[in-house]
């Protein structure tokens, strides 16, 4: 009989899995950034990358059963026409993705300065993929998710391509792996926050809080072979 560590490993090994086919055909699009940025005279202009439209509409639709977004966040000046500039796209019912509008005028009450979220510093500052959050994304669809996050250097800047990813998706992918109603077995991301959970009393989104972690009992990172690209546990609780 398959004990619980050896469960949580491979639920461990289902989640990085699916995640790791992501981020390889993200960081495949990011290449391609990078190439376009060096073919341009001088800085960029946004018809450069014109061919991101229809890139990260194909990437949206290949990876539709766990991603609902993807897009590129420019570093400020990369670009000639406009300091700031954030392309981004949702999935809709009709399967073509949609447009997604943020105010970049600094000047705006509703200015979205994707230049300070975790998302655009954390893979700038490391030069390296990672997987951010779970957090309320406000500036799009008002719901928990997880942004994973690949950087494509240019000389201009660190341009930033990522999607986004819901909890309801991420914790389809988790239970089916884990198949376990006892014990209480919980996915936590870096800041803390319920990811995905086998009980209902533990919401996905929510802080794990420290009684929780008083009553953790063993824990299995998700990605032991690169955990700051993905710093995720499962964690299970003692009654």
């Amino acid at each position: 009989m398959e004990t619980v560590e050896e469960a949580l490993e491979r639920t461990a090994t289902a989640l990085s899995s699916s995640i790791s086919r992501v981020f390889v055909d993200l960081e495949k699009i990011a290449d391609t950034v990078t190439a376009a940025a060096a073919a341009a005279s001088g800085v960029p202009r946004r018809s450069e990358f014109l061919y991101l439209k229809q890139e990260l509409a194909n990437f949206i639709k290949q990876h539709s059963d766990i991603i609902v977004g993807a897009g590129i966040a420019y570093a400020p000046g990369s670009l000639r026409e406009a300091t700031h500039w954030l392309e981004w796209w949702r999935t809709q019912r009709t399967g073509e993705p949609r447009f997604v509008t943020h105010d970049l005028n600094p000047d705006s009450l509703n200015y979205y300065d994707y230049t300070t979220r975790d998302w655009f510093t954390i893979p700038t500052a490391s030069g390296q993929p990672v997987a951010v959050g779970p957090y309320v994304d406000f500036g799009g669809i008002n719901v928990n998710i997880i942004t994973l996050c690949v950087p494509a250097p240019t000389a201009q800047g660190i341009q930033i391509l990522g999607c986004d990813l819901t909890l309801a998706n991420l914790e389809g992918i988790f239970l089916r792996a884990l198949q376990l109603r006892e014990p209480v077995v919980v996915l936590v991301g870096p800041n803390g926050r319920v990811i995905a959970s086998n009980n209902a009393r533990i919401a996905t989104g929510t802080l794990f809080l420290e009684e929780d972690m008083a009553r953790a009992d063993i824990s299995v990172d998700v990605s032991p072979d690169n955990p700051a690209r993905l710093p995720w546990k499962l964690v299970t609780l003692r009654d």
